[in-house]
């Protein structure tokens, strides 16, 4: 009776997933030097602590104190992956139109928050410097009610969060909407340290 029970349920059908979410996850393949680039600039560049951790967003002299090109040269790769993956054609038509450096020290953290508002399609997180199993984790947040429509995360289990599983020198990318944000940085000997941008497509 179990094995017609069993052979009856496979053949029934399946579970089809419905406007599935994606993110990006690559490694930066000059990490090393984009890391010691960069790190030397921050100790020189002059930028202040903001409301969650200490960033050169919209500091006037971010264009001029780090290497951006650099940056933008190092990732190339990356977009070209993720583009031929999407199923895109014309990599060359993402274009960087906002990037920034962020440190995060002891009790740092960023709320969640979205970049849509910015006139772009992509956006990324690069770890330039991070210890996975000390510093704060980047989380993806799902913002949507609808995993709890009809009592339906009472019974059937969800998820509204997820920390995609990165080390130092990794980069994610994901639509400019999606939500995320950074847990608390603990008190560590190194600061975390990664780098935003926004990606528009001409």
């Amino acid at each position: 009776t179990d094995t017609k029970f069993q052979t009856f349920l496979t053949h029934m059908g399946k579970i089809e997933t419905l406007f599935p979410q994606w993110y990006y996850h690559g490694q930066v393949q000059n990490h090393e030097v984009v890391k010691s680039t960069f790190l030397k600039e921050l100790g020189q560049a002059q930028i202040l602590p903001r409301r969650f951790a200490t960033s050169s967003f919209e500091s006037v002299t971010n264009n001029d104190d780090f290497s951006w090109d650099l940056f933008g040269k190092s990732i190339e790769n990356n977009l070209i992956e993720m583009s031929g993956q999407l199923g895109g054609e014309f990599v060359k038509s993402i274009q960087i139109v906002q990037s920034w450096i962020n440190e995060f020290r002891q009790g740092d953290m960023q709320e969640v928050h979205d970049h849509a508002g910015n006139f772009c399609t992509f956006s990324c997180a690069y770890f330039l410097q991070y210890n996975h199993a000390i510093d704060g984790q980047f989380h993806f947040y799902n913002t949507s009610l609808n995993i709890h429509h009809g009592n339906f995360s009472s019974y059937y289990p969800t998820l509204d969060m997820y920390a995609p599983e990165v080390k130092e020198g990794d980069i994610i990318i994901f639509p400019s909407c999606s939500h995320h944000f950074v847990t608390s940085q603990p008190e560590t000997d190194q600061s975390r340290i990664t780098i935003s941008a926004n990606f528009s497509i001409s």
